[in-house]
């Protein structure tokens, strides 16, 4: 099959690799010029710093194994057995909350991990895919469906998976609702919502910390993560290139912020991580502010994925909204349909060997 994947998240790329390693024609489509979504990375006083997903942990044995081939190309590593934690009022160097546990975390940055991901698929990126239309069965034209692109461009495809966030996924979805069963699905995913948050990187003055993050309590910041740790290892962390940290606000302030002045809420998360971590962040050598409206779902949904049954034109919903919203959550969501397509539709050739 040629198959269209609207969204180059963990889950779209997950899902190509697999059904392009099986044997199919598979091209991904992202609104921006970067892959990953919340795989997002950047630099910061010539430092590689995540600003979407900071750490993951391991789970599910399938998962595992992904993280397994992530640490031998050198894209994973054991960065933390536990974190900190600001309960609000009080710094307690252990979160008595959480279990231990080994977080893993990427050494090249998260997005070494989508660009890896991207080796096996087609990508067309700053493309924006604005509609859909179903051509059906009994068509003269090739494909099942048309992906309606925002240049006025199209793509044909045999089948469709949409990888975007459930708002953006709704919005392409419902403009094929009068020519295909989709009102059962859109009545699901319409119910989905998201936490937003701001990411705030800081490049500062301060020696770096000797903590890996810091999980917080409070009604302002809830993480902050020590950046340069995970690039090189406490005992020869490069101390005059100064502390390069992450800071994730409360879904509280990201809403009651969301038309702030950049500059005030800078400010304002900037003067709340120096009283947490006594570092002196308030003039920093450099910032990056970055808004995420879609950043957790608040109420996923207790499937892998959801598919819309047109045996003749395949359409299916990945994500993070599905089973919960991990990193690990979004790899399964994206192998789980992978795996079902490959073994319905079995005239196609099986799984290659990785490389």
């Amino acid at each position: 099959m040629k198959i269209g994947i609207v969204g180059a998240g963990l889950s779209g790329l997950v899902a190509g690799r697999k059904l392009a390693l099986a044997g199919h024609d598979v091209t991904v489509i992202e609104k921006n010029r970067e892959l990953g979504g919340k795989l997002a990375t950047t630099e910061l006083g010539g430092m590689t710093a995540d600003y979407g997903y900071s750490h993951f942990e391991v789970s599910r044995s399938s998962f595992a194994r992904f993280v397994d081939e992530l640490r031998e190309e050198g894209l994973a590593r054991t960065w933390a057995q536990d974190f900190a934690l600001h309960d609000g009022t009080q710094y307690h160097g252990v979160n008595p909350n959480v279990h231990a546990s080994n977080w893993f975390a990427a050494p090249r940055g998260m997005n070494a991990i989508a660009r890896y991901l991207a080796r096996w698929v087609d990508v067309k990126s700053a493309e924006k895919v604005g509609g859909m239309t179903f051509i059906g069965s009994h068509r003269s034209r090739k494909r099942a469906w048309m992906l309606n692109l925002t240049d006025i461009s199209v793509f044909e495809c045999d089948a469709v998976i949409l990888a975007a966030p459930a708002p953006e996924a709704y919005g392409v979805l419902q403009t094929a609702q009068d020519e295909t069963p989709a009102r059962r699905i859109i009545r699901h995913i319409d119910d989905i919502r998201y936490k937003p948050a701001y990411a705030l990187l800081v490049h500062a003055e301060a020696p770096p910390p000797t903590w890996r993050g810091i999980t917080c309590d409070g009604e302002m910041l809830r993480w902050i993560g020590n950046e340069g740790s995970k690039r090189t290892s406490a005992e020869d962390g490069e101390s005059n290139a100064g502390a390069l940290l992450m800071l994730h606000s409360s879904a509280r302030f990201a809403r009651t912020h969301v038309h702030a002045d950049p500059e005030e809420v800078t400010r304002r998360m900037l003067d709340r991580a120096s009283e947490i971590t006594g570092l002196s962040l308030h003039e920093p050598r450099e910032t990056r502010l970055h808004f995420w409206k879609y950043f957790q779902p608040l109420n996923p949904l207790k499937e892998y994925f959801m598919e819309l049954e047109m045996e003749e034109a395949p359409l299916a919903l990945v994500g993070d909204y599905f089973m919960g919203s991990s990193l690990e959550d979004a790899f399964l969501s994206g192998e789980k349909l992978a795996e079902y397509w490959i073994s319905r539709y079995s005239e196609h050739k099986q799984a290659a060997p990785l490389s």
